[in-house]
């Protein structure tokens, strides 16, 4: 009887616990996956590039344009894609090219925030 009461009580405190743990899981990946880091790139050619990016998705702003890219698997940093525009960070630098844009050459960190969304 008495380990029959034991057994439920240690059950109920797993549950508890494994519960509360999954909790803060969900929350802590909630929040990882909304937080937005945005950087600005100083690029060979003297201009600007800001890149507003998350674990899933990139959005360059450059020349008055905007470019929303996607995540994909990459060996060589953090590489985004779309149809038409492409951006790999690797550490403190990027490259990035698109269709209507000419080669800005190699683009080195000048500043980061981080917001979330």
């Amino acid at each position: 009887m008495i380990g029959e009461v034991r057994v439920r009580v240690a059950a109920g405190l797993l549950f508890a616990v494994l519960t509360t743990l999954g909790g803060a899981q969900a929350a802590s990946a909630a929040t990882t996956a909304s937080a937005v880091t945005e950087v600005r790139y100083a690029c060979d050619a003297h201009q600007m590039l800001t890149v507003q990016r998350s674990r899933t998705a990139a959005s360059v702003q450059f020349v008055g344009r905007s470019y929303d890219l996607q995540r994909r698997h990459s060996s060589i940093g953090e590489k985004y894609l779309s149809p038409t525009a492409a951006l790999i960070i690797d550490g403190a630098s990027a490259v990035f090219v698109a269709e209507d844009r000419l080669q800005l050459g190699q683009c080195f960190e000048a500043g980061r925030t981080a917001s979330a969304r």
